[in-house]
């Protein structure tokens, strides 16, 4: 080798100096892109960018990076009911449209059948608005069918952690060469210097099935075919392969069913990510939860439908007693008016001049009360996934509930404490908090695993063919007849045992989660009682609404009386009560009767409040959660099953399960309060069928643990005189019981809540004429006015005396 610095010194050959070259060269030029530094770059686009955009044509790139724009959507979006959307109902565009005479159980059934993405009336026009702002966490009736075909750690369906179970088949096949000069003088078979050239082909296929209790088997089949040119062989090519049966099981910690069921299997977890959170048991939880989320948002939506329905319903008096004023106003105006040009008695610039004020301020509050009626009308149309408008006005039928109800505070109690759904759903959660907890006392120990296998070889000439060989005896020449001979075995059995010294990681896990326990536990007994102050206020405002609906009645009774006693004093001496006092009387028993009707829709509400907040406001609009139908194969796989398993042991009677069940029904009270019977008695009336035409009678309730202090009867104003009208109530529903309407959800192949509802009874005896209320702007007296009355029509309220 020629010395360094000689003029004969080169790397190699010279005529391997040109690719050299010409690969670095490449190399560079692909490594360095095509950039150029900053600075260059800048002074570049000084140069070549024009003055404006408009002295080139650019069509096919653009000279910006981002802009907002809208995706072309693969499907197209189903069109919305909002596409149909008429004009909105405005003060300056009125017009007489359709009345659309609606019941409460309508209402709901229309709400439930059309909202697929529950919302809320609190909602409306915030910024946090679900619908709007985040739709994923939206409330839903997919909710349900997307936690159960979840596969996300923490949110893993049924289904996912099901998977966790199923057999895994793996198979390969592959090919190779390969050709490599030999390097050695005593290599045997092939000669220094020569080429060793090898053919080798593997097949291998596996099945491996994860146990419940935690194990691991497997059987496994491989095969390796290889060829070389070495000569001295027994044969050029062989097959060599096997046939093997593996067995794991976990004997301390993640052994068992229990541990399976609730952390999923052991040896699939993840430390540190997947927790004790990932089993079966622990999915189907998740489930319940969600099912519960899912019933305190139909809950909801209920309990605003029918807040926004009796608020309707007082829209449409407040309005219709607003107009009538009206109308005595403009006819007082129109008299007084006319008196002033005959220059008769009465007849005087001040009298006119308070007429004509009386009617300004009864034309704006006719105005705000049309304005009233359209905005509660336009949010109980948006509540039961209805259009602002589509040329129908919504007019409520239903009669508010006068009669007093008298709930026994123990019973309603024991109902909220059973009932309510945030207290099943805590209950989950704290039985999950148990069961996980289990699982993390399980891994407070180390990791001791039987390990087993068990394998037939086999060798041969040829995969297949026959068993003669042709150089041995020993019938070498089919390698499966080798191996189904079955007299080369191997097996190998053991423990394998492993231990973090310390146990932090596992001890640090179960100390968590025996303090999110207490923190579950803590979180139930809050809000028990959080429960029973919601239900004691709502059975305050019970009381407060009807002794105020009491009040306001006396006060629209004794308006009447004021105004009959002007009447009659007008007609007695007509110089000492003029027509306007009598017009303000008017607007003193319009303002009453308009309070006795805020006060008894708040009544009506306050009875809502008290359904909603024991629990039991679905029961009473008989609205119900039931599974989706299921395909006729799944019913009859089903039945199969259960036939088997009632045929394996005909005489055996079952003594206990395995593992012990962790849940019951509704209507299994676990709590230490009695569970009250179904029917009338349990909202406080007694089980007695009053005759026809009379009040139902409450139950004797209670007696008050504390008496109101004593007052001297001579400190006491003197009360007036009791009413001599009976207290208003409505006759008893008639028992006409109807089918259930059941409101199908059409969600493809997933099993959701099928929402159904029973139309409530109409109650006898009650009015449902409607009444006409005109809108009459204000005139020019003495002229009539002419304008449309806007064609609202109102239900007549009329009050026994």
């Amino acid at each position: 080798m020629p010395q360094l610095g000689t003029a004969d010194r080169t790397i190699g050959p010279r005529r391997t100096l040109k690719p050299v070259c010409a690969l670095m060269l490449i190399v560079v030029v692909t490594f360095s892109g095509c950039h150029m530094p900053l600075w260059n770059r800048q002074r570049a686009r000084a140069h070549c960018v024009p003055q404006s955009i408009n002295d080139v044509e650019i069509k096919e790139y653009r000279d910006y990076a981002a802009d907002i724009e809208f995706p072309d959507l693969e499907c197209e979006a189903p069109q919305s009911a909002a596409m149909m959307a008429m004009e909105p109902r405005r003060l300056r565009n009125l017009k007489k449209d359709e009345v659309w005479d609606l019941t409460l159980q309508e209402a709901i059934k229309t709400s439930l059948a059309n909202c697929r993405i529950l919302r809320s009336s609190g909602q409306f026009l915030s910024p946090g608005n679900p619908i709007l702002a985040n739709p994923d966490f939206a409330t839903s009736t997919f909710d349900i069918a997307i936690q159960e075909t979840g596969i996300l750690f923490g949110s893993r369906g049924v289904e996912a952690a099901l998977a966790e179970f199923d057999t895994q088949f793996t198979t390969t096949m592959t090919w190779g060469r390969d050709e490599r000069i030999q390097n050695n003088l005593f290599n045997v078979g092939v000669l220094p210097g020569q080429t060793l050239k090898e053919d080798t082909a593997n097949f291998s296929t596996s099945l491996q099935k994860q146990l419940a209790t935690g194990g691991i088997f497997g059987l496994s089949h491989n095969w390796n075919y290889e060829w070389d040119n070495v000569t001295n062989q027994l044969f050029p090519s062989v097959y060599t392969g096997n046939v093997q049966a593996q067995f794991r099981q976990p004997l301390l910690a993640g052994a068992g069913v229990e541990y399976t069921r609730i952390a999923g299997p052991i040896s699939q977890n993840i430390e540190g990510i997947s927790g004790v959170q990932q089993g079966v048991v622990i999915a189907r939880i998740n489930n319940d939860i969600t099912i519960a989320d899912f019933e305190l948002g139909v809950t909801n939506v209920v309990a605003d439908i029918e807040t926004l329905y009796w608020q309707l319903y007082f829209a449409y008096q407040q309005f219709d007693a607003e107009t009538t004023l009206q109308r005595e106003a403009l006819e007082n105006w129109r008299s007084v008016n006319a008196r002033v040009e005959a220059q008769a008695a009465g007849g005087s610039a001040v009298e006119e001049s308070e007429a004509k004020d009386l009617v300004l301020q009864i034309d704006g509050r006719v105005m705000t009360a049309r304005a009233n009626l359209y905005d509660v009308e336009a949010q109980l149309r948006r509540m039961m996934g209805l259009p602002p408008n589509d040329g129908r006005i919504i007019r409520p039928v239903d009669d508010p509930v006068m009669a007093e109800l008298l709930p026994d505070w123990h019973l309603t109690l024991g109902d909220a404490l059973e009932r309510r759904v945030e207290l099943r759903k805590q209950k989950w959660n704290i039985k999950k908090f148990e069961l996980q907890m289990r699982a993390a006392e399980n891994l407070i120990r180390p990791r001791l695993d039987f390990v087993s296998s068990y394998g037939v070889n086999g060798f041969g000439d040829d995969l297949f063919g026959g068993a003669a060989d042709g150089i041995t005896n020993r019938n070498l020449g089919s390698a499966y007849r080798n191996l189904k001979d079955g007299d080369h075995t191997s097996w190998n059995m053991g423990f394998e045992f492993s231990l973090p010294l310390g146990l932090r990681a596992a001890r640090a896990q179960l100390r968590n989660q025996h303090i999110q326990l207490q923190k579950a536990y803590q979180a139930l007994h809050d809000q028990e009682i959080e429960i029973s102050h919601e239900l004691a206020r709502a059975f305050r405002d019970l009381d407060s609404a009807y002794l105020t609906m009491q009040n306001t009645l006396n006060r629209k009774l004794a308006a009447e009386e004021l105004l009959r006693t002007y009447e009659a004093q007008r007609q007695a001496t007509p110089d000492r009560v003029t027509q306007s006092t009598i017009l303000r009387a008017h607007d003193q028993l319009t303002q009453t009767q308009i309070a006795f009707l805020q006060a008894m829709i708040q009544y009506n509400i306050a009875i809502m409040e008290t359904h909603h907040r024991s629990g039991t406001l679905l029961d009473l609009n008989n609205v119900y959660l039931a599974e989706g139908p299921w395909s006729h194969q799944a019913r009859c796989d089903a039945v199969e099953k259960a036939a088997a398993r009632a045929r394996t042991i005909p005489t055996a009677t079952m003594l206990h399960a395995e593992p012990e069940p962790f849940a019951h029904p509704v209507g299994e009270s676990n709590i230490g309060i009695p569970t009250p019977e179904v029917g009338p008695a349990m909202h406080g009336w007694s089980t007695e069928s009053p005759e026809a035409g009379e009040p139902p009678t409450p139950a004797p309730i209670t007696p008050p643990l504390l008496t109101p202090p004593q007052v001297s009867p001579e400190t006491l104003p003197t009360p007036p005189p009791p009413a001599t009208h009976p207290k208003p109530y409505f006759d008893p529903p008639v028992e006409t019981p109807t089918p259930p309407v059941e409101v199908k959800i059409d969600t493809g192949d997933f099993q959701l809540p099928t929402i159904s509802t029973q139309p409530l009874q109409n109650k006898p005896g009650t009015s449902k004429r409607p009444m006409t209320m005109a809108q009459e702007t204000l005139p020019r007296p003495p002229e009539q006015s002419t304008e449309d009355d806007g064609g609202f029509k109102a239900p007549v309220r009329r009050v026994a005396h």
